[in-house]
């Protein structure tokens, strides 16, 4: 096996990487808008009504609101480091492959 098909082989492992890295990536970020867009929802404010058991049951959901939108927060504070991690690996698989790419064409010349 010569050097260049080493160097070949080694960049299509290292686009592999990268498109792995990158689909996970990009798997983690949907993850976060989705549970983003759930806590958003939880958000929006209700109407105030005179009815005094329409009142204790919206109040109910506002303190069910309120413990869901802390757990989501949560979450996507957990959610968002992963994706900041995942970027990071991206990016270095990226750089990676970049560089046997430029590489192999270095070499074909």
């Amino acid at each position: 096996m010569t050097q260049n098909d080493r160097v070949k082989r080694l960049q299509a492992m290292a686009q592999l990487i990268r498109d792995r890295d990158l689909a996970h990536l990009q798997k983690l970020a949907n993850a976060r808008n989705e549970t983003r867009a759930r806590a958003e929802k939880l958000s929006r404010p209700v109407p105030l009504t005179d009815d005094p058991a329409l009142f204790a049951a919206r109040q109910l959901h506002a303190k069910w609101a309120l413990d869901q939108r802390l757990r989501l927060n949560r979450t996507l504070a957990r959610q968002t480091a992963h994706m900041l991690e995942q970027r990071a690996k991206a990016a270095r698989s990226l750089g990676r492959a970049e560089a046997l790419s430029q590489l192999c064409a270095r070499k074909a010349d």
